[in-house]
């Protein structure tokens, strides 16, 4: 899709986060995984949104049009965030794609002009400590990590999504050559999941933190995705106060890049509720 403007905000510890404006209508901030800089979360379902919404797709600190800063502790990320949110100048509708839907729920919890929130499998990490998704998921951060030090980097992507996607998604993103683009990002997530580790500040999935979240909030998740993907959003859906928890048919943790149409339905369908 054609790069549209080129929105700009400071953080409070004046890093520039930066990200471009399409389409027209009510605004939408659509914030994205931990292996992307909202080009590739955003690229197939931006034309299905951007038709009705001003959709802003701001990119983490050191991705994309965003300046880098050493601190990259998930707190940092919720700032950022609000950041961007706050000085469009009006109340947005936010969506949060994956760990993306973390960070949207930090910022909001600070405080942030959002009228309403819509997640899409949000990273509830706690669900993937044991299990068979916990395995998966350390074993993939492990193989990651190896790729990284031996310059395979499309590998890296593939280690990590293979822990959150199933079986056809990792076709369809094989044939399409999407790893080696994924790739490029696989060495800034390991910098935050490294540096999560030394954050003191609450996590956004505390059921305290989520209390403060009282807008309405839609909550998505596929009929073919992970266990701990299902469970967190159930989890969520019991925390947030205003929460409604929809299912999607047949499809996984990357449908809004795969399959993105019957996700796109409900979030139109939302925000034209709560934003319009």
């Amino acid at each position: 899709m054609t790069e549209g403007r080129i929105h700009r905000a400071s953080a409070p510890d004046g890093t520039q986060i930066a990200g471009p404006v399409h389409g027209q209508g009510p605004p939408l901030v659509l914030a994205h995984g931990g292996v992307d800089d909202g080009t590739l979360s955003w690229e197939t379902l931006l034309p299905l949104l951007s038709d009705r919404f001003t959709c802003f797709v701001p990119a983490m600190r050191g991705r994309g049009h965003s300046a880098d800063h050493p601190d990259h502790r998930p707190e940092r990320h919720a700032e950022d965030l609000a950041a961007f949110v706050n000085s469009i100048g009006e109340d947005v509708g936010l969506v949060g794609y994956s760990t993306g839907g973390t960070t949207a729920c930090g910022a909001v919890a600070r405080g942030t002009a959002v009228a309403a929130i819509g997640l899409f499998e949000s990273a509830v990490f706690e669900y993937w400590e044991e299990g068979e998704d916990g395995k998966r998921f350390q074993a993939g951060i492990v193989a990651m990590h190896d790729a990284v030090d031996e310059g395979r980097l499309a590998d890296g992507a593939r280690a990590i999504l293979r822990a959150f996607s199933n079986d056809t998604e990792m076709a369809a993103m094989e044939r399409a050559g999407a790893f080696g683009r994924f790739g490029r990002f696989v060495p800034d997530l390991l910098r935050v999941i490294e540096q999560a580790q030394d954050t003191a500040a609450p996590s956004p999935n505390d059921p305290a933190e989520l209390a403060k979240i009282t807008l309405p909030c839609l909550l998505l998740h596929g009929s073919r995705t992970t266990t701990a993907h299902a469970d967190s959003m159930r989890y969520l859906a019991k925390q947030l106060p205003d929460a409604r928890l929809r299912e999607l048919e047949d499809v996984g943790h990357m449908a809004p890049i795969l399959a993105p149409e019957p996700v796109a339905a409900e979030l139109t369908g939302f925000f034209e509720q709560t934003l319009i």
